[in-house]
């Protein structure tokens, strides 16, 4: 299973935080590393995500809150 390391997630949050003004939060203390906003992401922020994950082959998997996701490698 591939991760973020920590340079990887720190260029995702200054991205979405510069492009969309949304607080991308991060936490990795268990095995999955979890990620949330604090409000449901415009379709526009989820695109500009979804480009930036599948240029490293990941994806985000979202809870059904549409708030917070996991990273999954591309199959």
């Amino acid at each position: 299973m591939r991760t973020f390391n920590i340079s990887e997630v720190s260029e995702l949050k200054r991205m979405l935080k510069e492009k969309f003004r949304m607080e991308l939060h991060f936490d990795n203390e268990y095995a999955a590393e979890e990620f949330w906003f604090d409000a449901v992401p415009s379709e526009t922020m989820l695109r500009t995500l979804d480009k930036y994950l599948a240029k490293k082959q990941l994806r985000a998997s979202f809870r059904e809150d549409g708030m917070s996701f996991t990273i999954e490698g591309r199959f």
